[in-house]
Parts: structure tokens; sequence; C-alpha cells
């Protein structure tokens, strides 16, 4: 199957975000790696610690099929990062899937390749998206060629599930040249607790306490940390 690389904030990552799409894709057979700034990252809600399997800077997107952006708070930190932003360029250039969810898209966005594409986001996010080229849509998970946007939390599985299917079908080089709008998941009536986090339930990981088996990464010859 296909091997994914998850970038996720080194702090403030969104719990749902990571677990549940890492989850769904593992559910579909998918090996998941993980990159961040930092060995350990931490998550906004509950404060899990993920240990990575690398670095940004040690990230070359041939190795993947798929990138994909956690968003959460802590994702700005991604927004005028060259590294990631290449990435994102590299993914596209190479024929390859490339999703982001809540705030990531922008980070899509600063990389230039939003410009046209029909994408979802984070509500308090979408101007943004506007002023750089991108067509926002109030759907909740939005797929146009090989690019695919979710607006949040509540559709994690969703949005991992749709990766998935996307990487079961493949992309077409006509998909990848012209615009598609396929909407997954239709949108639904704002709720007055729109643009905050309040309405979101509880957090569940993908594994409990007693199945971790994280070891941390170890670079020898690094003698910063």
């Amino acid at each position: 199957m296909a091997d994914i690389l998850m970038v996720i904030a080194p702090e403030g990552f969104r719990d749902e975000e990571y677990f549940e799409v890492r989850e769904e894709l593992e559910k579909a057979g998918h090996k998941v790696i993980v990159a961040s700034l930092k060995d350990t990252a931490v998550s906004s809600v509950e404060e899990k610690e993920v240990v990575v399997d690398l670095l940004i800077n040690e990230v070359d997107v041939a190795d993947y099929d798929a990138l994909v952006f956690s968003g959460g708070s802590g994702a700005d930190i991604y927004f005028d990062n060259e590294k990631v932003l290449e990435m994102c360029y590299q993914t596209l250039e190479q024929g390859k899937i490339l999703a982001a969810i809540c705030v990531g898209p922008v980070i899509l966005a600063k990389a230039g390749v939003l410009d046209g594409k029909r994408v979802t986001a984070w509500e308090t996010q979408k101007k943004v998206l506007d002023e750089l080229g991108a067509i926002t849509s109030d759907s909740h998970v939005v797929v146009d060629g090989q690019i695919i946007t979710a607006d949040g939390p509540k559709v994690a599985r969703e949005f991992g599930i749709k990766i998935s299917e996307l990487l079961k079908s493949g992309v077409s080089e006509e998909d990848t040249e012209e615009e598609s709008d396929e909407i997954y998941y239709p949108s639904k009536e704002k709720s007055e607790n729109e643009g905050s986090d309040e309405d979101f339930p509880q957090n569940k990981p993908y594994f409990e306490e007693q199945e971790k088996d994280h070891h941390k990464r170890v670079v020898e010859d690094d003698t910063s940390k």
C-alpha cells in the first residue's frame, strides 16, 4: 500500500486531525510516517505526546505517495517555512496527493498551489485562502485534482477515508490538469459555535495508553539536543 507522510506541528496540533486521520489511513493498510520540527510533538487538546519519525529538514517527498497536513493552532508555524512550502510544490509536481485539514490548507495556499483550486478550511481561514487565489467552499471535504482539503476535526475520519479512496483510485492526468469540484461530504447549516472548538467531541486517540510503543528517535551525531 501507500507510504504517507503526515506533518504535525511541534506544539498545538489538533488531536483528532492526527490520531483519527492516522487510524483511518492505517485501517486501509497504508504506512504513516510522521514529521515535525522536533522529535516529540504535543497535541492541543489532551496534550498527548507523539514521537515523530523524522524532522522536516530530513524529508524527501519523493519517498512518499501522499503528503498530509494536520491542523490546529500550532500549524501556523509552517505558514512561512520554506522547506515545507517547497514540499507542497514538489508533491504536486511529482503527481502525488496533497491533503490538509482545518488551518492546514493555508500552508498550501502560502506555497502558491491553491490558485484557482476549489478548497475548504476552518471558517476563520477562508478569507486568507480567498485572498491567496483559492475558491473556497462551505462543504466539509473537497477534492480538486490531487488536492484534498477538509474544514475541521469533526470530519477527520471522513478526511482520512477520502485520502485512502483517492490513493486507491489514483489521480489521472486529466484530474491534475483540469479543475474538479467533487464535494464529498455536503455542508450543513452553520452552528452558533462555528469558529470555536467548544462543540467538538472529546478526542478518541487511535491507541489506548497501554498500547503505546513509541521509542524516542536518537541521532548519535547530533549533539545540539
